[in-house]
């Protein structure tokens, strides 16, 4: 009875040890249970339709076409670098659509704005899809890191009579913590990126959305 007892407490304590080390459970991790590699708090949203943001002319079809006009090509290129503030594109969007026309010379006009937002799309679409993909493949790593924990936890339970061995377990348990709560501190800056990028991606298009006739 007494042996029981003791096997009893120190798998309870493996269990507890467990807790503290690896951190939140299993179902605290995965915010959405559709998504089990999304860690997020922010609801995964895997792809972006361009009718939720802009209101002109529609954008399919129109491929890389808009790589054939430099000046188009340079006003995306701006728009998608992060370091360039939106507010600042507005006079060079005006200027690359010109005065308004009548006819024909309009409506190539109209599209020349809306190769822009196309281009812009294109741009930051896939750099969002990239940045999703990170987070799957963090979210990925930090479950690994987790299982690896609960592992050497019952190694560690197994070597209770071999000092060395479970001083090694010890070390690397407390290397791959340090590693679980560097990168869990990151989350927060992480999980933000699609979001930064779906809000530029709302400023340019209502910025030449509004250049439209």
């Amino acid at each position: 009875m007494q042996r029981y007892s003791s096997t009893l407490g120190t798998a309870l304590a493996a269990v507890l040890a467990t807790a503290v080390i690896v951190g939140l459970p299993a179902a605290g991790w995965a915010q959405d249970p559709k998504n089990p590699d999304w860690p997020c708090q922010q609801i995964l949203v895997p792809s972006l339709s361009p009718a939720s943001i802009w209101d002109g002319p529609s954008i399919d079809g129109l491929g890389d076409v808009w790589q054939r006009d430099p000046a188009v090509a340079t006003l995306v290129r701006r728009a998608s670098d992060d370091s360039v503030d939106p507010a600042t594109l507005e006079p060079e969007a005006e200027a690359l659509a010109g005065p308004e026309k009548q006819g024909a010379e309009q409506e190539q006009r109209d599209h020349r704005i809306t190769l822009a937002f196309a281009g812009t799309f294109q741009t930051l679409d896939r750099r969002r899809s990239a940045a999703i993909a990170s987070i799957e493949r963090y979210a990925q790593h930090q479950r690994a890191l987790r299982e690896r924990i609960a592992v050497a936890l019952r190694d560690l339970d197994a070597a209770s009579d071999d000092p060395a061995r479970a001083k090694e377990i010890k070390d690397a348990i407390a290397w791959d913590r340090r590693i679980l709560d560097d990168r869990r501190r990151a989350q927060g800056a992480v999980c933000e990126q699609p979001a930064l990028i779906e809000q530029r991606l709302g400023q340019i298009a209502r910025m030449l959305s509004a250049l439209l006739s």
